[in-house]
């Protein structure tokens, strides 16, 4: 069953249940109220008539109570003189205590046996409730003592009113509860639909989502209500499912990018392996081109070996647990340069350093090689007669150490690619080099594993800053 219909079938249900429950409790209520106030004005004439009566019994000294006759005369007498019987219609009957009648003004026919004479008591009034040729009746009875004679007195009253009005109310709550049954379903019909247009049109986009078309969003409404809250929320969730997959695309491509790459880098050096192998089997061939095939078998089988070093060494990277000590960055980059002097000699470059003291918490072995790659990177890509800029600051709550060259830089379409494996800008000038690419990448899982930002920023022809972020948690602290 569609929400919907839930929402509008349980609504009448609820409705029906509480209306018509506090309907018939209230009109059970006054009935029975009227019922209480019928009973009362019956009480209320018994003692009236008892009370005329007793008021008269002088008159009975002088005629015999014992005559049947005799006592009829006074009754009339009383009810018509005091006009006891009045509007109201109250009935009044005596009998003997043989429940002999004496007097009665009952126009109704009472078939079967008379409880309300039968139970009639000394001191006290019996009231009885029955039916009369389908009307209700309200009977008091008691026994009341003139001349030294008891004598049984029954008031009666037609109630039928109080039943015939409950009726009436019972039709027109039905009345009033059948057209607001109507106005209410109609209602309800329209705020269950309105309600639930929002999570129908969430329901549509969501199968539009499931077939491929993640660019749909929600149109959300101003409203601030729990249906907005969700269409905001779902909106979220649609822009971080795409990125996800756009991340995953990106992944995909740079995965089959290293896939490509580290077979071309495995296939070119062993085609080169195989086909100066073959022109040397055949023997035919100078001594000058087996030295030179003899050269480019060893250099090839050179490029393989590193290759397969380089490859370790990332993955040990990866897998291996840091051992973090305390280390002084100027000391370090002091100790890179010494590494690197020769090629920085060679080139004719100024190592420019510029750094604040600082004690970084890292693998010193690790940050070595980080460093040492990155301003190799900048040796290489530097003309002669140049400068490398290595600064480092502090910068709020972080450390910034810069490495700025003024080499030939990168094109802007391949700085985001640069820290894939294999990846190669001038893919000319890192072969000559005898380079492989992996260096960045390398860097890169360096700076992950010591939770070091690594950003680079670079212009064609114009240098290179690579630029790594140390946070708090990167400092050594003295304890």
């Amino acid at each position: 069953m569609k929400f919907w219909k839930k929402i509008f079938l349980y609504s009448l249900i609820l409705f029906l249940l509480l209306f018509n429950g506090g309907g018939i409790i209230l009109i059970e209520k006054i009935h029975g109220e009227n019922l209480n106030t019928a009973i009362k004005s019956l009480m209320y004439k018994y003692l009236n008539v008892q009370s005329v009566m007793y008021l008269n019994s002088d008159y009975l000294t002088n005629i015999d109570v014992d005559s049947e006759s005799n006592m009829k005369n006074w009754m009339d007498i009383i009810i018509n003189g005091y006009s006891i019987n009045n509007v109201e219609q109250y009935n009044t009957e005596l009998y003997s205590m043989e429940n002999k009648e004496i007097t009665s003004d009952l126009k109704q026919k009472i078939l079967g046996k008379r409880q309300e004479i039968l139970q009639a008591q000394t001191g006290k009034k019996v009231f009885i409730i029955r039916s009369i040729n389908n009307k209700k009746y309200a009977f008091v009875s008691s026994i009341v003592n003139l001349e030294n004679r008891d004598f049984k007195l029954i008031i009666s009253r037609d109630i039928q009113y109080v039943y015939t009005e409950r009726i009436n109310n019972y039709k027109l709550f039905i009345l009033i509860d059948f057209i607001i049954l109507i106005i209410l379903s109609i209602g309800m019909y329209i705020i269950s639909k309105k309600l639930t247009n929002p999570i129908v049109n969430l329901s549509n986009i969501s199968k539009d989502i499931a077939k491929g078309e993640y660019d749909i969003r929600v149109v959300e409404s101003k409203k601030n209500d729990e249906i907005g809250v969700l269409e905001h929320n779902f909106n979220l969730m649609i822009d971080v499912i795409e990125n996800n997959i756009e991340e995953l695309k990106t992944l995909n491509e740079s995965k089959q990018r290293f896939i490509d790459s580290l077979n071309h880098e495995i296939k070119t050096p062993i085609t080169s392996i195989i086909g100066y192998s073959e022109l040397l089997l055949k023997g035919n061939v100078s001594e000058e081109i087996k030295i030179k095939a003899y050269k480019y078998i060893n250099s090839e089988a050179k490029r393989l070996e590193t290759l397969n070093s380089t490859l370790l060494k990332l993955t040990l990277i990866r897998e291996e647990k840091k051992t973090l000590k305390k280390v002084n960055l100027i000391e370090m980059i002091n100790g890179v340069e010494n590494i690197l002097k020769y090629k920085l000699l060679k080139k004719d470059i100024n190592l420019n350093i510029k750094i604040e003291d600082v004690n970084i918490l890292a693998d010193k072995e690790l940050l070595e090689v980080l460093l040492t790659n990155l301003i190799d990177n900048s040796i290489k890509a530097s003309s002669e007669n140049s400068i490398i800029e290595i600064d480092g600051y502090y910068n709020n709550e972080k450390y910034i150490l810069k490495i700025k060259d003024y080499g030939i830089g990168i094109p802007k379409e391949d700085l985001d690619k640069i820290l894939e494996p294999f990846y190669m800008v001038d893919k000319a000038r890192t072969r000559k080099n005898n380079g492989i690419g992996l260096g960045l990448s390398i860097c890169s899982e360096i700076c992950k594993i010591h939770n070091i930002s690594l950003d680079i920023e670079s212009e064609l022809n114009m240098g290179t800053i690579v630029i790594l972020g140390f946070d708090k948690e990167n400092f050594y602290n003295e304890i």
